[in-house]
């Protein structure tokens, strides 16, 4: 079979290679794959950067998946056979404290598909049957490959509405994939949202935004249309949750689902007298899966446009298109 796959430490050393097909083991149930969308993470491991030395190549990549159970191994319940299922990309060894709690996604012994272990970036993966999520039979195959994105957006959302009481008014800062999905979830639960974004995503990403409906602004030079209420950062930028604090109302929550390359200090002063609640989220788990399949059934319409379609075959160069951001969302197709 196909398989996009990470042969060594060298930055961008990635083949598209025939590999054999996987076999099930023990718990485990072999995908076919109908499509793989490519993550922030893929690049970085394609790169081998900073915060990525642990993985150990070769391995496949790909995470953000969907596909029909082909093959069940030993003790797998046989109604999964012939199943339409996305797994979960971050699990964790299902007995510790942290598992039993349901943050199953920041266990310490959590690993990452097709970073810890071979993904989905093939015409066929492996997964444990605990990691499978059953999707819809006929939504797009490229469309269901969002749901992974989707899944960390809707964590990042329920964290606010968790501490909000009622409609709130929203920024969300970051019009990536998971900043701009986080929006039209919150749009679509009658939220009154607003995306704000830098001057280089005028290129691609707020134009696709205003196009899906979205309202959107530009950080530093243009005024926020009104007194937020709540505010979620997927930019991962230390000058946007400045804003953000700044911002807000007081006793107003602060979901920060970006990554930070660089941290800086946090003016906690007015975090502590506006009574702000600054609110971490990481990644997703099932209950998040299941809120990104009801978003996208709720409205199937803007999920489409968001992707991108590649073929696995030219999957190297999907990867410098995913680092380039010329598009929201590439998925690869096999």
């Amino acid at each position: 079979m196909r398989a996009l796959t990470k042969r060594s430490a060298t930055p961008r050393d990635v083949l598209v290679q025939d590999l054999p097909k996987p076999e099930p083991g023990p718990g485990q149930v072999r995908v076919r794959t109908e499509a793989c969308g490519l993550c922030g993470s893929d690049v970085h491991a394609w790169n081998h950067d900073t915060g990525y030395e642990w993985i150990r190549p070769p391995v496949v990549l790909g995470h953000e998946a969907v596909g029909y159970v082909e093959a069940l191994g030993e003790g797998v319940d046989p109604a999964w056979l012939g199943k339409r299922v996305v797994p979960v990309a971050i699990d964790g060894c299902g007995v510790c404290d942290l598992c039993e709690r349901g943050f199953r996604q920041i266990c310490p012994r959590r690993t990452v598909l097709g970073l810890s272990f071979d993904g989905a970036a093939a015409e066929s993966f492996v997964v444990p049957e605990a990691r499978l999520v059953e999707v819809d039979r006929h939504m797009p195959a490229s469309t269901l490959a969002l749901t992974e994105p989707l899944s960390v957006a809707c964590r990042a959302v329920a964290h606010i509405e968790n501490a909000a009481v009622g409609p709130t008014r929203v920024v969300v800062s970051g019009p990536g994939p998971i900043g701009t999905m986080a929006a039209l979830v919150l749009a679509q639960r009658g939220h009154d949202v607003v995306l704000s974004g830098v001057g280089n995503d005028e290129n691609v990403r707020l134009p696709l935004a205003r196009a899906l409906g979205l309202r959107t602004v530009i950080a530093g030079r243009d005024e926020l249309p009104f007194n937020p209420t709540a505010w979620v950062d997927a930019s991962g930028s230390t000058a946007a949750l400045d804003a953000a604090i700044a911002a807000v109302l007081p006793g107003s929550p602060i979901s920060v689902v970006g990554l930070f390359a660089r941290t800086g200090p946090v003016d906690f002063n007015a975090v502590t007298r506006k009574e702000i609640r600054l609110q971490g989220s990481y990644g997703s788990t099932k209950v998040d899966y299941r809120a990104a399949a009801d978003a996208m059934a709720a409205d199937p319409a803007p999920w489409p446009q968001l992707v991108t379609e590649i073929s696995l075959t030219d999957a190297a160069s999907a990867l410098e298109r995913a680092a380039a951001g010329h598009d929201m969302k590439v998925v690869l197709v096999p």
